[in-house]
C-alpha cells in the first residue's frame, strides 16, 4: 500500500461515512462536553471505525461512537426494613409525632404603657 495518503483522509472519511454518522458523532461530543462543563470532570468520546475489506478494492465501514460522560455525585436515600422485608422512609421503631398548624398571622399589639419618670 502507498504511503501517499490524502493529508485529510480521515476527516473526509467520517464526513464521507453513512448520513447521519456525522451528526452522531457532534451530538456525542457536544454532550459530552456540556457534562464536562457541568461536572468539571474528565470526559472522553471515541470513535471506532472498523474496516472490512469487500473485495476489488472496496470497503465497508462501520462506525462505533463510545463516550464516557462524567456524572455528578448522588445523593443517598436512607431507609429502614420492617419485619415483612419492606423499605420504608421513617423509622418503624420510632413514634410520630403529632404536629399542629400554627398561624401565620400576628396578634394586634397592646399599646405600651408610657412611664414618667
Amino acid at each position: 500500500m502507498s504511503n501517499k495518503h490524502r493529508p485529510d483522509l480521515f476527516v473526509h472519511t467520517v464526513n464521507s461515512l453513512r448520513t447521519g454518522a456525522a451528526e452522531d458523532i457532534s451530538q456525542e461530543l457536544a454532550d459530552t462536553l456540556e457534562a464536562v462543563n457541568s461536572t468539571q470532570k474528565v470526559g472522553t468520546v471515541t470513535l471506532v471505525l472498523k474496516i472490512k475489506p469487500e473485495g476489488d478494492g472496496m470497503y465497508s465501514i462501520k462506525e462505533e461512537i463510545k463516550s464516557t460522560q462524567p456524572q455528578l455525585p448522588r445523593g443517598q436515600s436512607i431507609f429502614w426494613g420492617t419485619p415483612e422485608g419492606n423499605l420504608v422512609t421513617s423509622d418503624p421503631a420510632q413514634g410520630d409525632l403529632e404536629l399542629k398548624q400554627v398561624s401565620t398571622q400576628e396578634e394586634p399589639r397592646t399599646p405600651l404603657k408610657q412611664v414618667n419618670g
